[in-house]
């Protein structure tokens, strides 16, 4: 194998080790359908915009990415979660990509997180959208 295939091999190794810590499927907080949005009040209905923020077992849960972003950023100590759009389950916010296109939404702006990148700049081309981090959303959400 040449070097170059070996150093690529090594990296996309380490980037899918990121992706699955990030995302690990029995840790962290859960979200439940029918609870209502600690920002809007709206019963949450779908597990692929669903939001958690928190600690310490502490967590409130929000229906959208947008409300999520309404509620301010992330406070000493709180861990954020957003769903993986592709699979449903939650994951730190530092760990997926984020979009904001022209795609319905619980509350209408249009944001959804991937835990790949390459989904995430897909949905963006087909959306006429954006993709960042979620620290790069914050303040500019619409609603």
């Amino acid at each position: 194998m040449c070097s170059g295939c070996r150093a690529l091999t090594v990296w996309l190794a380490a980037a899918a080790l990121l992706v699955a810590i990030g995302c690990a499927r029995n840790e962290g907080p859960r979200v439940r359908i029918g609870s209502p949005c600690a920002s809007c009040g709206m019963a949450i209905q779908d597990t692929h915009f669903a939001c958690v923020r928190g600690s310490d077992g502490h967590y409130r849960q929000f229906d959208s990415i947008e409300c999520l972003l309404r509620d301010g950023p992330a406070r000493s100590g709180e861990s954020i979660y957003l769903p993986d759009y592709d699979e449903g389950r939650l994951c730190l916010a530092d760990t997926v990509w984020v979009v904001q296109g022209s795609f319905p939404t619980p509350m209408g702006g249009g944001l959804a997180a991937f835990a790949a990148e390459a989904s995430a700049r897909d949905v963006g081309v087909r959306t006429n959208g954006r993709v960042g981090r979620l620290h790069e959303f914050v303040g500019k959400a619409r609603s």
